[in-house]
């Protein structure tokens, strides 16, 4: 992989996206069947993977008082605005809202779950008074892989597809002194775009601590009143505590705020973001250490996903944004290689067990947990304290630990995401 490789990879998987990314998604695969289809809406049916309604199943959607992928797919059936991509929920009005609602109380919308198809995965089909569409969104929650009108195939975007996966080959096979290497000879011309994440999600936690957000549980404004005492007390571990707690609490609340994702999740994106944001201004890291610093997180953050898969049981925010975060912290540090390496390991020991029950508010929680150990990690890792090989899944390399990880993610906890997914399913149904 050259440096030109690694910036387009970086423009693909570091974009805005309003709302948790699932039901953006689902309701992306619907609104992209209705703008090529008339007539009045019959039917939807949405299948999607395991995982898409694992994390769509309880969180927010901005600007719509109600929670489901239901929901999700009757929306962007109606706004039928695809070129808005991530952000379409950003045309929500009060009428679609109530025809929203009125499509799913009369049980027009299906959502079913394809245990079958393990990657990422979402298939919609719409039949109105006219036509019929179809549309399948698959690898990434944007990319739009099919669409299908009246049986007939419209585009098939298999080049596109095939170029994704090459980079992130390319990207898989590199070491972290590799990735660390090529983001330090762009310039900073080439890496301002990161900066757009920074006043994007900054945005987003200052909302989440401000008087006017009434949405949430209290858990960011609790931990900031903490931050006034010594149980938390003024330090960089409870700031960078509340403000991704905020933020996150705020966006799987259904706040009208954007995230700047990473590797295709908001939280993602929150949990790389914020806390080398906070860590910068502790060291006072000049703004192209910041912006090379943000690279390497979400370029880690993908490269980890890699292995560990872009949606499963283990919660990636912790082993996969997080550690990616505390290497870069290491980075503005003026860590060497080895010790951005020692911290990934000291995460991966720390947090592996971390599970992923799917979106919504208690994401804060876990958010802040694993954000805490990443500046507890970089320290250590800076001090040269390092979790040896000998210890569980550990490896004497940092890449080797994650593939270790990988292993255990996708091939050992299998069952516990079915298991996962069964309790609450349960719920939904006593519910």
């Amino acid at each position: 992989m050259n440096k030109i490789e690694l910036l387009e990879l970086l423009h693909q998987e570091v974009i805005p996206a309003l709302g948790c990314t699932e039901p953006v998604a689902v309701a992306l695969s619907t609104a992209a069947v209705t703008e090529i289809i008339d007539g009045t809406i019959e039917k939807i049916e949405v299948a999607v993977n395991p995982s898409i309604y694992k994390n769509g199943m309880a969180v927010g959607i901005p600007g719509f008082q109600h929670v489901g992928l239901n929901y999700a797919a009757a929306l962007g059936a109606l706004l039928s605005n695809p070129e808005d991509k991530l952000q379409l929920f950003n045309k929500i009005t009060d009428e679609i809202s109530k025809k929203a609602m009125e499509l799913v109380e009369k049980k027009v919308v299906t959502i079913t779950i394809d245990r079958s198809k393990e990657a990422l995965y979402i298939e919609a089909f719409i039949k109105t008074t006219k036509e019929t569409g179809r549309c399948i969104i698959k690898n990434s929650h944007d990319n739009i892989f099919l669409i299908e009108k009246n049986g007939v195939l419209l585009s098939e975007e298999k080049e596109i597809t095939a170029l994704e996966n090459k980079l992130h080959k390319r990207l898989s096979n590199l070491k972290i002194e590799e990735i660390v290497n090529l983001i330090e000879s762009c310039t900073e011309d080439e890496l301002s775009f990161m900066y757009d994440g920074v006043l994007m999600n900054t945005a987003l936690a200052d909302f989440g601590l401000s008087e006017q957000n009434k949405d949430g549980l209290g858990i960011a404004h609790s931990l900031e009143k903490l931050t006034k005492n010594d149980i938390l007390g003024d330090t960089l571990f409870s700031r960078i505590m509340v403000k991704v707690a905020s933020a996150s609490e705020s966006r799987m609340s259904g706040c009208p705020y954007s995230a700047m994702s990473s590797a295709g999740s908001g939280n993602h994106g929150l949990t790389t973001i914020i806390p080398v944001v906070e860590f910068a201004k502790y060291v006072k890291s000049e703004k192209i250490k910041l912006l090379k610093a943000l690279a390497i997180a979400h370029t880690l953050n993908v490269y980890i996903k890699q292995f560990s898969g872009k949606l499963s049981a283990t919660c990636g925010c912790g082993v996969a944004a997080a550690t990616s975060a505390s290497s870069a912290m290491v980075y503005l540090m003026d860590g060497s290689i080895e010790q951005m390496g020692k911290t990934i390991i000291n995460m991966i020991a720390n947090l592996t067990g971390m599970i992923c029950d799917g979106g919504k508010i208690g994401c804060s929680l876990k958010l802040a947990t694993a954000s805490n150990a990443a500046v507890m990690s970089a320290y250590l890792a800076y001090s040269d304290v390092v979790i040896p090989s000998s210890n569980g899944i550990c490896a004497s390399t940092p890449e080797n630990t994650i593939k270790n990880l990988g292993r255990v993610s996708k091939l050992g906890m299998q069952t516990t995401d079915k298991v996962i997914l069964d309790i609450m399913l349960e719920k939904e149904l006593n519910n």
